[in-house]
């Protein structure tokens, strides 16, 4: 690695040169399979041709201004991402999965007139304060800088309704990781966020959802919560909902986009022309490209080809799936990669993370299958 680079992100053995489709290519020559899309980024796999030109020709019309003028390619992304919602109304345009958290914080504070967000006891939701604040994951709540406050932030088990008893008069918010993921990709009890969705609105809590990698569609629904028949009050996305390109985006119902005022949000960068491009043509390609209907065809697959397979379980949904077998996930990972199949581990250290594009092919997807099975019949 170069020494220019701080040396922060732990770093796998390659060297990436160039990237198509589900393919990465090194300078060593070798050509991997991509099963981890960097982190959920990539649903439309790299490269898209349809990508490449709405980037390309964003940059010929408009490379970028601030948000201090009107731009009709935001108004044009804003729509295409909450196209079919059944209650969101209104997007508001940011960098990253992060700075979408806090946003969603900062509002369900101020609407309210709390102070207590709680989140899941296994969620991740950012390195910003807010966002770190409200993970749950004790490796990273280590690196908090600022002391914590039980006033601020409180924690609930992911799944156990008997914790739904913590949300009461001093909560403004629950923020909901969908699936956590980093957690070991950990799908909820049947009812369980009906459940707490009606809790908060005993309690007149807000509910957010941090969809950052459970939304824009890689549930097989374009929207987290639709899988899990919720109405969330503030959605969060990010990660693929550009495909490839940085950016995030806040989305709100009706009533709190009527209560937002001038100023209490904002950002530089975000809702860019080239990245509302970016994010506009995404969610037309899902929609009409089938990918909906595509990752659940990719989840049945995986999930075929491995029932044969001595000791391996499956968990999760669509492209975000969790992997477990009699062998570490990091052991798991090492022989993959050494099969040039490149995919994701966990916090949990059992749990390998696929996190593919939703154009993956059977082909590729019995590619990985040979690989798993010949890594797990290594002694």
């Amino acid at each position: 690695m170069s020494e220019a680079l701080l040396d922060v992100y732990p770093r796998l053995p390659i060297h990436l040169e160039r990237a198509q489709g589900q393919c990465l290519y090194a300078s060593d020559g070798r050509e991997l399979l991509d099963l981890y899309g960097g982190h959920a980024v990539t649903p439309l796999g790299h490269g898209h041709p349809a990508l490449t030109r709405a980037l390309c020709e964003g940059h010929r019309e408009l490379d970028f201004f601030s948000n201090s003028l009107h731009m009709a390619v935001q108004r044009r992304a804003a729509e295409g991402l909450l196209e079919g919602s059944a209650h969101l109304r209104h997007a508001h345009f940011v960098n990253s999965g992060t700075e979408a958290n806090e946003a969603a914080i900062h509002l369900a504070r101020r609407l309210s007139g709390r102070k207590k967000i709680l989140s899941f006891d296994c969620s991740f939701h950012g390195r910003t304060q807010a966002s770190l604040a409200a993970t749950g994951l004790p490796g990273y709540r280590r690196r908090l800088s600022v002391p914590e406050d039980e006033a601020f932030n409180g924690f609930i088990s992911f799944g156990a309704q008997d914790d739904l008893a913590a949300i009461d008069e001093s909560v403004a918010a629950v923020l909901c990781e969908s699936v956590p993921s980093l957690a070991g990709v950990l799908m909820p009890p049947e009812g369980y966020y009906p459940a707490l969705e009606a809790r908060c609105r005993e309690a007149g809590a807000l509910l957010i959802f941090d969809e950052v990698q459970g939304g824009c569609g890689r549930l097989g629904h374009f929207f987290a919560h639709e899988r899990f028949s919720v109405q969330p009050d503030m959605v969060t996305l990010a990660k693929g909902v550009a495909g490839g390109y940085p950016a995030g985006a806040l989305l709100v119902t009706a009533g709190i986009g009527a209560a937002v005022e001038h100023g209490e949000l904002g950002t530089t960068f975000g809702g860019g022309p080239m990245a509302c491009r970016m994010i506009e043509t995404t969610a037309r390609l899902i929609r009409e490209e089938g990918l909906l209907q595509r990752v659940g065809q990719i989840f049945a697959r995986i999930a075929a080809g491995v029932k044969p397979m001595e000791g391996v379980k499956l968990r999760g949904a669509g492209c975000l799936i969790g992997l477990t077998s009699r062998l570490p996930a990091k052991m798991l990972q090492k022989r993959l990669l050494e099969a040039n199949i490149l995919v994701g581990t966990s916090a949990d250290p059992r749990v390998l993370r696929l996190l593919p594009a939703y154009t993956l092919t059977d082909e590729e997807i019995d590619r990985f299958l040979d690989a798993l099975g010949s890594a797990l019949a290594e002694a």
